[in-house]
């Protein structure tokens, strides 16, 4: 079936081949509308565009990679894109709408749950469609919809990329767990998970040094090494960045009056070195820029025994290279049977956990 697309008042409506207006979808930007009177239909909104801000990780070859697949492929194709907010999604969506109107391809966005939903969107012509923050926009069931039902399963179909007409799915996601065990993992239905990944010391030096040029180069390396210690997402650099290019401004001074606290526990690797060479080490969840008087404990083990550890976060070492250490003589070591362990570990390092030297994954 050829569908008909009539434009008043900036609404579109979409109708069968019985009434002919448009002889094809009109390029631009829109949004799904419901009302329970008229039902579906699809407002034309500003387009998203990046404007003049700059790009950094590499992502307009991400976008390159996907019109490209797009191109090759003789069904529709799903990208997702995961990872904590503040961290370039959005900005990485608007790439991808540019490059799609460029194409010729008008942009579709779904920002809200109605039944009737994947019909309507089956009905429509070639085109790119959005769902920002799916998973909170369609709760799959665990912590979402009272009835406990799942409002993303009924997505599959649209998803398996069968349709007569081909299309190009882009879905955001804050956190991976709440999807649908029948989305992740299935490039049948999504060709592309790209993650999203906090930006390394590299990527926070650039951006400051585009961003903020009036800042002390001495400054810029503060906040790229304190990028090692703690998540810095760009909605923080962007803040940071603001202060910075001020007059005599030190980062030190800024980062207490910021809001951009570390309140979420971020996940370290800890790395305890024994004299013999060898080294355990563990990943756990810890927030160190909180409550630093209060001692953290952690668990060591190896294939035989175990250690706990307790430390307090005010005793930590922050070298300049950016390492986080645990004084020896801070700390506290007892083994499986609540006694000291005869051997000591000569270093016990912390490393950040989930950044890479660029802040986009793949």
């Amino acid at each position: 079936m050829t569908s008909t697309y009539i434009e008043t008042g900036g609404h579109v409506r979409v109708y069968d081949d019985a009434v002919r207006t448009h002889l094809e979808f009109p390029l631009g930007t829109y949004r799904v509308h419901f009302t329970s009177k008229e039902g579906f239909s699809l407002i034309k909104i500003d387009d998203l565009t990046v404007g003049t801000e700059r790009v950094y990780g590499g992502r307009d070859r991400k976008v390159d990679k996907i019109f490209r697949s797009y191109a090759l492929s003789d069904r529709s194709l799903g990208v997702m894109l995961s990872g904590d907010k503040g961290i370039g999604k959005t900005l990485f969506l608007r790439m991808v709408a540019e490059e799609a109107r460029e194409l010729c391809l008008p942009v579709v966005i779904v920002s809200e749950d109605n039944d009737g939903i994947v019909e309507f969107l089956e009905s429509l012509d070639e085109c790119l469609i959005i769902f920002d923050e799916f998973e909170k926009t369609f709760p799959a069931g665990r912590r979402g919809s009272a009835d406990g039902t799942n409002r993303q399963n009924q997505f599959l179909p649209l998803f398996d990329g069968l349709s007569s007409v081909k299309r190009l799915y882009c879905v955001t996601v804050n956190d991976i767990a709440d999807v649908s065990t029948y989305i992740v993992n299935r490039p049948g239905r999504f060709h592309y998970h790209m993650r999203f990944e906090y930006p390394g010391p590299d990527e926070v030096r650039q951006y400051l040094i585009d961003q903020a040029p009036r800042a002390h180069r001495d400054e810029i390396e503060n906040v790229a090494l304190f990028s090692r210690r703690a998540r810095l997402n760009y909605d923080h650099l962007r803040a940071i960045a603001f202060e910075l290019d001020q007059p005599d401004t030190l980062f030190a001074e800024i980062v207490e009056d910021l809001n951009i606290k570390a309140v979420e526990p971020s996940t370290y690797r800890i790395e305890a070195r024994f004299p013999d060479g060898k080294v355990w080490a563990e990943e756990v969840e810890m927030n160190l820029f909180e409550r630093g008087d209060v001692a953290r404990t952690f668990e060591l083990r190896n294939a035989n025994r175990s250690i706990f550890a307790t430390f307090v976060p005010r005793d930590l070492l922050f070298e300049a290279d950016g390492g986080i250490f645990v004084p020896i003589h801070k700390l506290e070591l007892i083994d499986d049977e609540d006694e000291q362990p005869e051997v000591y570990p000569t270093t016990v390092a912390l490393i950040l956990v989930g950044q890479p030297a660029y802040g986009f994954g793949f």
